[in-house]
């Protein structure tokens, strides 16, 4: 490579592997190890590593991370309700377990990074239950029995028989994946969390306890923070958001995620016309220079939700101000696009703006798009970018939906006080499935000590 800071290499059909003499651990004869540093946009940098004995046969792959770990925890669950969906690609972390509470069964950390399908990780399960059972029939009756039967369902399950069952992922370094089939549509059988991990999950994963303390410290403690005014409305978004905050803001010292230094957190609420106060968060870290930006609503949360339909007519529309909250979903009907909720985030931009966060949402985060993804996949993911750069170049009309649980997201009106024949809005009531995602049900809003 020219340029020695290049250490990862993005990963495509060119991308040349390192090869190694290594000591075999099965007879002790010299095999190969093949190494490849590559890049996957939603899991940062990662090691493949593969190692192959000529002599006697061993081979074993492994995959190691070597980014940082995400922000927060992952918890993913899968519910496997047809064959089909054995053929995911999943990527497992060195600290993720997996369970699959149907057989009450867990499968701690092996501190081993792994990529198959949720087929082959079954096989795999099934193999290592397997090995020592013709010494448990003999030694240990009642674990044996216990075994056997959880090896034949798990048969089952691998071969599309006996389903459904949940096929669960706990990893708190945030690293962990379950594939989408359909990265157009929001998946009903996949559902995603994320939560803040625990002193004893950042300790096992090699974090110090006694910094992680100070550091929650620190910012527990508002004496150190510089506070100033907060109120910032009628802010000029023609600035950058760093320039945005910096007369008026609150400033808060926050951990870095990505080098574990203290960095700040500004923090500024701005007025959107006709619409509502929005909080905007801007961190930067002047160690390691990672910065961070996220938009958020505020005030309570409304009774009903609604839906913003936009009907594309012309080039100006690209330039018309959106505010997508993290509470809602965007469909685009016309090349049966749909992104879950939360799945960009809180969006402050315009509507080509959004269209670009799309695109690249899509076409750059996505770890199973690339030269080793299905023919006909690509085909239609390329069919689907095509689209989104017509619609984004204005050459094409197109129809954007936002479906927001809450009324918390916003389309501007160019012709204000003057009614938009181009956009419709639409309040609905929630269902018990969307108070559930909010967590409206298991809000206590009295007798908090209790």
């Amino acid at each position: 490579m020219n340029n020695p800071e290049v250490i990862y290499a993005n990963l495509t059909g060119d991308s040349e592997p390192f090869v190694t003499d290594s000591l075999c651990v099965n007879c002790e004869l010299q095999g190969k190890t093949t190494i490849l540093l590559t890049k996957i946009p939603m899991f940062s940098n990662i090691i493949i590593v593969s190692f192959d004995c000529e002599h006697c046969g061993y081979k074993n792959n492994e995959v190691q991370f070597g980014g940082e770990i995400k922000e927060k925890g992952i918890k993913l669950h899968l519910k496997v309700s047809e064959p089909k969906d054995l053929q995911r690609q999943i990527i497992r972390s060195e600290f993720c377990k997996a369970l699959i509470p149907e057989l009450e069964f867990e499968m701690p950390s092996n501190k081993k990074s792994s990529i198959n399908t949720l087929e082959g990780f079954l096989q795999n399960i099934i193999d290592d239950l397997s090995h020592d059972q013709p010494i448990r029939k003999f030694t240990q009756v009642e674990v044996y029995d216990r075994i056997e039967y959880i090896v034949g369902k798990l048969k089952e399950f691998k071969d599309g028989q006996g389903l459904p069952f949940h096929w669960i992922l706990e990893d708190p370094s945030g690293n962990s994946f379950i594939q989408d089939p359909n990265e157009l549509q929001e998946d009903p059988q996949l559902k995603i969390q994320h939560y803040i991990r625990t002193i004893e999950e950042l300790e096992a994963m090699g974090y110090k306890v006694q910094q992680i303390q100070q550091q929650q410290e620190v910012i527990a403690n508002p004496i150190h923070q510089g506070t100033e005014q907060i109120q910032a409305g009628g802010q000029n978004f023609a600035q950058s958001i760093d320039d945005c905050v910096k007369d008026e803001s609150i400033n808060i010292p926050t951990p870095c995620n990505v080098c574990e230094e203290m960095g700040e957190n500004k923090m500024c609420t701005v007025t959107i016309p006709h619409f509502k106060e929005i909080l905007i968060m801007s961190f930067n870290c002047g160690f390691c220079g990672f910065k961070d930006t996220e938009v958020k609503a505020t005030g309570e949360i409304s009774k009903q939700g609604k839906i913003i339909e936009l009907k594309f007519e012309n080039e100006n529309d690209l330039c018309r101000d959106v505010f997508k909250s993290d509470t809602a979903k965007l469909i685009i009907p016309d090349i049966e696009l749909e992104l879950g909720t939360g799945t960009l985030g809180g969006v402050y931009s315009n509507v080509e703006g959004l269209l670009e966060q799309i695109l690249s949402r899509l076409r750059d985060n996505n770890p199973f798009v690339g030269d080793s993804a299905d023919e006909d996949y690509k085909k239609k993911m390329e069919q689907i970018f095509q689209k989104l750069e017509e619609f984004k170049s204005g050459k094409s009309k197109f129809t954007l939906i936002i479906r927001d649980l809450v009324e918390n997201s916003f389309i501007q009106n160019p012709y204000y006080p003057n009614e938009d024949n181009q956009v419709k809005i639409t309040l609905f009531d929630r269902n018990p499935e969307d108070n559930d995602e909010l967590g409206i049900d298991t809000m206590k809003t009295e007798n908090y000590q209790n």
